[in-house]
């Protein structure tokens, strides 16, 4: 059974299975949620990310971001991340970057996990390089942080973004945030980025503590100084086997 839940409806559910329900590890094998976009308090546009896994333990994970106004004009930016569950989590194999119909930015990564090799195609060249075992990709981390213990003092990995491998290392701020969405106060997880841009964290999560640690806000400080912030605002969930 697949609940579709638009406006505030999203919010008193979510609530009633925040509070019932054990956590547990295992993702929903149908998940999609749409998070308003703002730079500097200013709305650009949405996201949607939707999440799917079958019964052999392949995922798919897209995420659009479709800007409203003249950010429309940029086109539709989207991540495509393909790859299996493991009892560690998710083990990215394949992973593309594009933005609206200018080809000339897409990016194509392949994870060679047998040979151990990252495989990145961007602007007509092809790059290999060595790949370490806690890899993901520019969106597959953020599902990822389900699997991860928060009780070690720092969570790190590496991530293929499309034009750089990257390592990420987080620490969490706090256990307990109360994050106000609409009328309802969700119990979330802070962690932020130890890698910094004018003295502010690149990245802060707030992961909701009861379920699936599904990202509850994102934001990312930008090297001009603005911030851009995913708030959650809706959400469908596959309930099959909860």
């Amino acid at each position: 059974m697949k609940k579709s839940l638009p406006s505030k409806k999203w919010l008193v559910f979510f609530s009633f299975l925040f509070e019932s329900l054990a956590f547990s590890k295992e993702l929903p094998s149908n998940l999609e949620l749409k998070y308003d976009l703002t730079q500097s308090g200013e709305l650009l546009g949405t996201v949607t990310e939707k999440f799917v896994t079958d019964e052999t333990g392949r995922y798919r994970i897209e995420s659009a971001t479709k800007g409203i106004g003249l950010y429309a004009l940029f086109g539709d930016r989207v991540l495509i991340s393909e790859g299996i569950i493991s009892p560690e989590g998710l083990r990215p194999k394949h992973f593309e970057v594009h933005q609206g119909n200018n080809t000339s930015k897409d990016a194509i990564v392949d994870f060679d996990w047998d040979n151990q090799v990252l495989i990145t195609r961007y602007k007509g060249s092809e790059t290999k390089e060595a790949i370490e075992n806690k890899t993901q990709d520019l969106i597959s981390y953020l599902y990822q942080l389900n699997y991860e213990n928060l009780e070690e003092p720092i969570i790190e990995f590496v991530a293929a973004s499309g034009k750089k491998y990257k390592k990420y290392q987080f620490r969490i701020t706090d256990k307990k945030v109360l994050l106000s969405l609409g009328d309802i106060n969700f119990e979330t997880t802070s962690i932020q980025s130890l890698a910094e841009r004018d003295g502010k964290p690149e990245i802060q999560l707030w992961l909701n503590n009861k379920l699936y640690k599904l990202p509850v806000r994102i934001r990312y400080q930008e090297k001009n100084g603005s911030i851009l912030e995913q708030n959650l605002i809706q959400a469908n969930i596959d309930l099959n086997g909860i």
